[in-house]
């Protein structure tokens, strides 16, 4: 094992983990600002209330993901 390489790109290494957990942070303030609103809507009494989250419950899941990844990616690209 080379010490040298591992050393000498270490610095970048410790930038991609810290971005990564970064990410992740988001990610999941992102999914709990969308889902505790989308649960309680879920546990509502009223039917209309409850028509979004089964709405997005249902499309989300109906869906692959490689055809939701393609809706983000250049749906995306449509906004300059």
């Amino acid at each position: 094992m080379n010490w040298e390489v591992i050393i000498k790109w270490l610095p970048r290494l410790a930038q991609g983990a810290t971005l990564t957990l970064e990410l992740v942070a988001i990610a999941v303030i992102a999914g709990l600002i969308l889902a505790i609103p989308m649960g309680i809507a879920r546990a509502s009494r009223h039917w209309p209330v409850r028509a979004l989250p089964y709405a997005y419950i249902f499309f989300f899941r109906g869906t692959p993901l490689l055809v939701q990844l393609f809706l983000v990616y250049y749906g995306l690209a449509q906004f300059d």
